[in-house]
């Protein structure tokens, strides 16, 4: 009787403590601006309806073909800049990492200031080297 009374316990606090969890899945991506270099179609996505001052997370996807299927671009470089009137552009800081899903690229970034950025993307890898300008707005 003891055996069985332990084992109801555990089943309560094992069922309290599932039902405290939360599948907590990412937010749908939206696309922000999606650019064509040749063949190539450069897409910006974002969890939100526009970029975030300061810190925050996107991606970047290439697709190529027909069907516009994800391809992997090899090495990927972002920069951020946003023109300043009367004076230098600020430069914003930007990481990019591959993701695990070919073709996708993450994005970190460090924007400063709302306003209108200019995103430059470079790429060199299989489908050869290109490059591309996309207008970010960040609020």
């Amino acid at each position: 009787m003891i055996r069985t009374g332990v084992a109801k316990v555990l089943l309560i606090v094992g069922a309290l403590a599932l039902s405290g969890c939360t599948s907590s899945s990412p937010a749908p991506l939206k696309e922000l601006q999606r650019v064509n270099a040749g063949q190539m179609q450069v897409v910006l996505l974002s969890g939100a309806d526009a970029l975030k001052q300061g810190k925050d997370q996107a991606f970047l996807e290439f697709r190529t073909g027909s069907d516009r299927h994800l391809v992997d671009v090899g090495t990927v470089k972002v920069s951020a800049t946003m023109a300043m009137a009367g004076m230098s552009p600020m430069i914003g800081a930007t990481t990019v990492t591959k993701t695990e899903t070919i073709g996708r690229y993450g994005v970190d970034t460090d924007l400063g200031m709302a306003g209108s950025w200019r995103i430059g993307v470079e790429w060199n890898g299989p489908q050869g080297r290109g490059t591309v300008t996309l207008p970010g707005t960040v609020r």
